[in-house]
Parts: C-alpha cells; structure tokens; sequence
C-alpha cells in the first residue's frame, strides 16, 4: 500500500512538501544533517551514509552540502521501496547508489555505515521493531542514527501546527497529486506515531543510545539522533 501511495504522487512530490511545509521541510533537514554531524568527530576517510526511505533524494542533497561546508566527503546509499521516488532521485542525485527495498530488509553487509538517515519514513515502515534492528545491525559500532519524523507536541504551538496538519494539508494534497487518500495517510500516520520520547525508548531497548532529541518550529516535527552501542 505504502508503495502505491508514494508511486502515485511522486511527480508532484517535491513540490508538494514544499507546499504543505510552507519551506520549513528544508530547514527541518538541513537541522537534521548538522546535529547528527556534530555529534560525530572529525574524519578524513569519506563517511558511507545511508538514507532509508529516501524519497527523491532531497535528505542525500542537503547531507552532501552540509559534509562540504565541513571539508568533508561521503559515499551516499539510498533506500526505498517505490521505483517512482527511486526514478526521480537517480536525476537529483547522480553520485548516491540507489537501491529498491524496505528497511524491514536492508541489502548491506552488517556494520556497513557511519551515519544512517531516516526522514520522514519511519512512520510508514509496517514492522518498525525490525526495521530498528535492520537499522542497527547495518550501522558500524559507534556509527550515528538520525531520525527526523512528525509528531503532534501538546504546546499551544504545537496544537495549531497539528489543526493546520489535519486540516489543510489533505487540501493542498489532493490539489496538488490528485491523490487525497496519500495526504489524510499522512495524517492519521502522525496522529498513531508514538511521541518523540517513548520512540527513544523503543531505541534504546535495541541497543542504541540516544545522543540528542529536539523539536522543531513549529513543534510538529523533531530530531533524534542515536548512537549505536
């Protein structure tokens, strides 16, 4: 089902979650990329990144940049279970190796990567306590994990952020893909998502330990980053 979804609106996609974001999805990434790369030392060799459920590709941009803007250099994997994103992404990012698969069954050797990425995906994996042990088992030891997903924070601020997500955003959906039922997806996805805190928790008890956690404006979004043991 996830599938389908994705292949069906993957034209309009970028354009969309520009849309229903009002460009706050760039930042939410760009945040993302420089709290996982501080929390790593310095290091000549390139870094092997992974993004799962990497989309078209636009968490593989911004981690490209912000590694330049440190003098530092990668090889890029990227995952993802529709051909539709995987077909756009090979344009955006001609230098990432892009795989199709779930995160329920990664194509890596164990301990393959320094930093593995998961943007707004972890939500749609439909066995999240394997994709966990995917996750881990694929990362080196010591090898960091960020996620950055949604969530609905019970701030006053967080409270609009989530009326506007339930309301508005299925609208801008469905004008902008035709494809409405992806975008009230979206929604009731948020709305059974664990909070930020107790998916740490479901981390940790697999082995990973939790090196940072954080909202983002406006409190509809966050970031934890991970380490593994």
């Amino acid at each position: 089902m996830v599938r389908e979804l994705f292949d069906s609106i993957a034209k309009r996609y970028d354009l969309t979650n520009r849309l229903i974001s009002l460009g706050l999805d760039r930042l939410w990434r760009r945040k993302a990329c420089e709290e996982v790369l501080k929390s790593l030392e310095v290091r000549e060799r390139p870094l092997k990144i992974l993004d799962v459920a990497c989309g078209t590709g636009d968490m593989m941009l911004c981690m490209r940049k912000r590694l330049e803007k440190r003098n530092l250099s990668g090889e890029f994997y990227g995952l993802d279970c529709s051909e539709e994103m995987l077909r756009i992404a090979r344009r955006k990012v001609p230098f990432a190796r892009l795989s199709v698969g779930t995160a329920e069954e990664m194509p890596y050797p164990d301990g393959s990567f320094d930093i593995v990425s998961v943007a707004f995906g972890l939500r749609n994996f439909s066995d999240r306590e394997k994709a966990i042990e995917e996750l881990h088992r694929v990362l080196k030891p010591g090898g960091r994990l960020v996620i950055l997903e949604f969530s609905k924070n019970p701030s006053l601020l967080g409270k609009m952020a989530w009326l506007y997500t339930r309301t508005v955003v299925p609208i801008i959906g469905k004008l902008t893909t035709g494809n409405g039922k992806a975008y009230e997806h979206l929604v009731n996805s948020i709305d059974a998502f664990p909070s930020p805190e107790e998916l740490r928790g479901e981390f940790e008890e697999r082995g990973f330990r939790a090196k940072g956690l954080r909202w983002l404006f406006p409190r509809i979004a966050f970031i934890l980053v991970l380490e593994r043991h």
